[in-house]
């Protein structure tokens, strides 16, 4: 017999279409269907003489006569585009409900874990050519709450404080070659520069130069000991050794296969996810890995480091960094109580000895990995929870759950064990709406059994949050504290490929008290270079410093800051205006 929906040959008692999937019937056909339409039979006689179905429009041949072809092709063509369209959109929502049932429980998870695990490498290789060529600007704004709850409203501190709004703080950082560096300034509302700094970097020589040419036009020289001193060479081993995002993506997919490799024991069921209130048919999926594949598993992934190359870049990178950080941290480069060495080969040796230990002990003996996965009707995973237990103990690490329900979704994310009698763990918990891709929502906080915060969520862009760019506001509030009571922090998040904008808001009873904006752009223009024909002094060397005060002009600045109400006030001091 065949299917009746793609007219696939069967086997007897078949229940489903091992083609399209569609349920076999009863009565179902036993042969190959018949052609719509019958082809001329080569033994009939031709004749002029006209039959019903040439009286009824149609030719000879079995065409339609001209003018009823339209009356009969356009709506055949729109049927079929209905039907291409319905089929490919059934294959879409349904692939994810064969896979979920008619695969292996292993399988199954396999796939939905590896499709997680791909968009999380994606995300990481997203950002691997960012822009060294950047632009920040930040600027604060007092309110007129922020003036009454200050109790300042006299004419002076309200001037002064117009001032500070109309302040604007604006960094370029730029490269050229191996030549890097920033540009620094304060300027007015209108684009009056008051103050600037400008530092450039020579890894080469292992020296920088700051000029602030509103005070002088000479240059101040760090030189190799002071470049060291200030941490500057750890800079360096930043900028310059640092793996690319794509490493970090073969690290990832290196040691998730081998995890993958040993999720062998899954069992699958229907069932219904829960968070914050709202429900969600999902499949729920139970890991578990014994005390032995645990050890095994943990075995290869210190098998495959020893010897991976790519590995090895990142490892060496933050050893370099460690060090540099621990020398500078404790004075100097010296090794011993205070000071420490990182290096590759230590990490190496870690290994090696953690290989060994496992070889000769059974540490994990009694152990077990559990772990919960649930999965929507899209196959998208929507929940997990991850618990260790050992010696008949079981502690839970963390667990997150989204449900989703006709425009409504619910979220619950647990760090630690909420059984804790010392109450050390961190719940968030809430739900909200969702409508097209903006979602709002309403969060609460809770730690030791207690509400601490409430985070309110609006206009948050789901679906650029996907591609990495976070977009919409957050509002962080507080009872548990008296003295905090009313008051809130609102951040705005607006994010795209090449710019950030985000502000920050004191909030009291909802009203803005004040407020500071920043703004984050790759578009900079600033071209770095090293002082040419430029009176260059160097900052450890007393009797270079001496000469550089003589070129300094100090009032000029002083001018220039205090042309500003409020650096005036805060040069004159405070209590002037009081």
């Amino acid at each position: 017999m065949f299917c009746n929906n793609c007219g696939t040959e069967l086997e007897t008692n078949s229940k489903f279409c091992p083609r399209c999937g569609a349920p076999v019937r009863s009565g179902q056909q036993e042969e190959t269907p018949q052609p719509a339409a019958q082809q001329e039979d080569p033994q009939q006689p031709s004749g002029t003489q006209q039959t019903g179905t040439q009286q009824a429009g149609m030719s000879l041949n079995g065409e339609p006569s001209g003018k009823n072809r339209k009356k009969i092709i356009i709506p055949i063509v729109a049927a079929a585009a209905v039907v291409i369209v319905g089929v490919g959109a059934f294959a879409m929502t349904r692939s994810n409900f064969f896979r979920s049932r008619f695969s292996s429980p292993e399988e199954y998870y396999r796939s939905v874990e590896q499709e997680y695990i791909n968009k999380c490498v994606e995300s990481l290789s997203r950002d691997e050519d960012a822009s060294a060529n950047n632009t920040v600007t930040m600027s604060v704004a007092i309110e007129d709450a922020g003036l009454a709850m200050l109790g300042i409203t006299g004419y002076s501190a309200d001037t002064a404080v117009d001032g500070l709004n109309d302040l604007e703080i604006r960094l370029q950082t730029g490269e050229d070659g191996n030549i890097y560096g920033a540009d620094a300034g304060l300027y007015t509302a209108d684009g009056e520069n008051l103050v600037s700094a400008n530092a450039v970097i020579d890894p080469d020589s292992r020296e920088m130069y700051v000029q602030i040419p509103e005070l002088s036009e000479a240059y101040l020289m760090f030189d190799s000991e002071a470049y060291d001193s200030l941490g500057l060479e750890a800079m360096d081993v930043l900028s310059a050794n640092a793996p690319d995002g794509a490493d970090m993506a073969a690290v990832i997919s290196t040691y998730t296969d081998i995890i993958l490799d040993y999720m062998v024991n899954v069992e699958r069921e229907n069932t219904v996810i829960s968070a914050g209130g709202i429900e969600q048919d999902a499949v729920l999926l139970n890991v578990t890995v014994s005390g032995r594949e645990l050890t095994d598993m943990i075995s290869e992934i210190l098998e495959n480091m020893e010897n991976d190359e790519t590995l090895e870049k990142w490892v060496s990178y933050w050893c370099d960094y460690m060090s540099l950080m621990g020398n500078y941290q404790y004075g100097g480069y010296y090794t011993g109580s205070y000071g420490n060495t990182y290096s590759y080969e230590t990490f190496v040796d870690g290994v090696r000895q953690m290989k060994e230990y496992l070889e000769q002990n059974t540490p994990l003996a009694s152990a077990e990995l559990g772990m919960e996965v649930w999965v929507n009707s899209r196959g998208e995973i929507t929940g997990r929870s991850v618990t260790v237990s050992q010696g008949g103990v079981t502690l839970p690490l963390f667990s997150y759950r989204i449900a989703e329900n006709n425009g409504e979704y619910g979220y619950e994310l647990v760090l630690g064990d909420t059984a804790d009698e010392y109450g050390e763990y961190i719940r968030i918990e809430g739900n909200g709406t969702q409508r097209a891709d903006l979602a709002d929502g309403v969060f609460t906080v809770e730690t030791a059994g207690q509400a601490v915060a409430q985070i309110e969520m609006t206009d948050y862009n789901v679906r650029s949050a996907e591609d990495g760019y976070i977009n919409g506001t957050f509002r962080l509030s507080t009872d548990v504290d008296p003295t905090l009571a009313g008051l809130g922090l609102e951040i705005t998040i607006g994010s795209y490929e090449g710019a950030v904008s985000e502000s920050f808001s004191v909030l009291s009873n909802d009203v803005p008290i004040a407020t500071l904006n920043v703004e984050i752009t790759d578009d900079s223009d600033y071209t770095p270079s090293l002082p040419a024909d430029s009176q260059v002094y160097n900052i450890r060397d007393g009797a270079d410093m001496a000469e550089y005060e003589s070129t300094m002009d100090i009032q000029g600045l002083m001018d220039r800051l205090r042309s500003n109400e409020f650096l005036d006030m805060v040069l004159s001091g405070a209590s002037y205006y009081y």
